[in-house]
């Protein structure tokens, strides 16, 4: 699952772009950004007006269990670079085998 910032009808128009086939949510008012504590303190680098989110998440990558609770987080300290897939499969593979 992923989560953005981005209106719903952004979300539906442009989740074929880079074919990802996980649910995509839209956290408009940052409630989950919020409760994981991921809000981005840093200058708002997004997209400036009227219609825009008030800021923007850190990115990261989370696994969760059954009842919500973080088992592992990784966090991007630059937006551009995450970690490889083989990074998040080592974690999939330390606590959910």
């Amino acid at each position: 699952m992923t989560v953005s910032t981005d209106h719903p009808e952004v979300i539906r128009a442009k989740r074929g772009v880079h074919r990802l086939k996980a649910t995509m949510l839209s956290d408009r008012d940052l409630a989950v950004t919020d409760a994981f504590g991921l809000r981005n303190q840093a200058i708002h680098s997004g997209p400036i007006g009227e219609d825009a989110a008030e800021a923007l998440p850190v990115p990261a990558t989370l696994l969760l269990d059954k009842k919500g609770t973080v088992l592992w987080m990784d966090v991007a300290e630059n937006y551009q670079r995450r970690q490889g897939p083989e990074v998040v499969l080592a974690a999939l593979r330390a606590h959910l085998d």
